[in-house]
């Protein structure tokens, strides 16, 4: 990267908040039908907290605007300081503004710009929820380049859509998702530079544009490196999802869950669980995935 000019701030203005809007579980990452119903339920759930750690170790306060009803549980086992928020109700179209694809998600991250703008946080960064391979170096980056501009934006790796929204002392006017103008269809991307956005261009910036939506795009997030909680999922040798598994629950011990199936049985430390521990009772059918010989287990 460039050195500043003088004059010109090496971050933006503090304090930053950053908003993320999360789908429904059941709605989320549909352009990966082939992967089973739970296990896509468990990646996008992964991979929102592998964002929302990178998130926390660099912004003030992560706000997180999803009507997922244990997401709240699910942060505080992960210490993930994050604040949850109910989805805003449906609303008529944004005036002004060509019908979108997707009108819910702008609306969560207006709402969640205008709650943060309210706390007196001076920046506020719109983020996506399923950037698995971001880390803290990336998004400090990002947010110094932001720096020398009210609104800027980073484009996802095809260079349609957006990944994150940044404004500055100013309202993100998020125009996530595409809309059709004059039988056009235009980008998110191509919304938010036509908004005024600028577009931010830095060097060493894949791991913040790389939105994770189909198998190929976590085959490259994987080679990128992957947060713990998507990489337990994940194939080390291929960057595949791993094969699902539904296992019984036979006993649960202080230490260890004896799970199995018809065809065998075997412990796997509580650490390989992620769920509420009321759950894990005889006869409790858990999802698990084997990956290398590490198990991830959940409800």
């Amino acid at each position: 990267m460039e050195a500043p000019l003088p004059g010109v701030a090496t971050e933006v203005t503090r304090p930053v908040g950053a908003v993320v809007a999360l789908k429904k579980l059941a709605t989320a990452k549909s352009r990966m039908a082939a992967a089973p119903t739970p296990l896509r339920e468990r990646l996008a759930r992964c991979m929102a907290l592998d964002t929302m750690a990178a998130l926390v170790t660099v912004i003030d306060h992560v706000l997180v605007i999803s009507d997922q009803p244990d997401l709240s549980d699910t942060l505080s086992r992960w210490a993930i300081p994050a604040q949850v928020a109910p989805e805003p109700p449906p609303e008529d179209p944004r005036s002004g503004l060509p019908a979108e694809s997707e009108p819910a998600l702008n609306r969560a991250y207006d709402h969640g710009d205008r709650h943060l703008r309210g706390a007196g946080f001076a920046t506020v960064l719109a983020c996506m929820g399923d950037l698995p391979a971001l880390r803290a170096d990336v998004l400090r980056a990002v947010l110094t380049a932001a720096a020398a501009h009210p609104r800027t934006f980073v484009d996802d790796r095809d260079g349609s859509g957006t990944t994150m929204l940044i404004g500055q002392r100013t309202a993100l006017d998020p125009r996530f998702g595409s809309c059709v103008l004059d039988g056009r269809t235009i980008s998110s991307a191509e919304r938010h530079r036509g908004s005024g956005a600028i577009r931010l261009e830095i060097t060493d910036l894949a791991r913040a544009r790389l939105d994770v939506d189909t198998a190929d795009d976590l085959a490259a997030a994987h080679h990128l490196g992957l947060g713990p909680a998507t990489a337990s999922l994940v194939d080390p040798r291929t960057g595949r999802l791993g094969r699902l598994t539904e296992l019984d629950v036979i006993k649960a011990g202080p230490q260890m869950i004896m799970l199995g199936d018809n065809e065998r049985q075997f412990a796997v430390p509580w650490s390989c669980y992620d769920g509420d521990p009321a759950r894990v009772q005889p006869g409790r059918r858990l999802y698990a995935v084997d990956v290398a010989g590490a198990w991830s287990v959940w409800t």
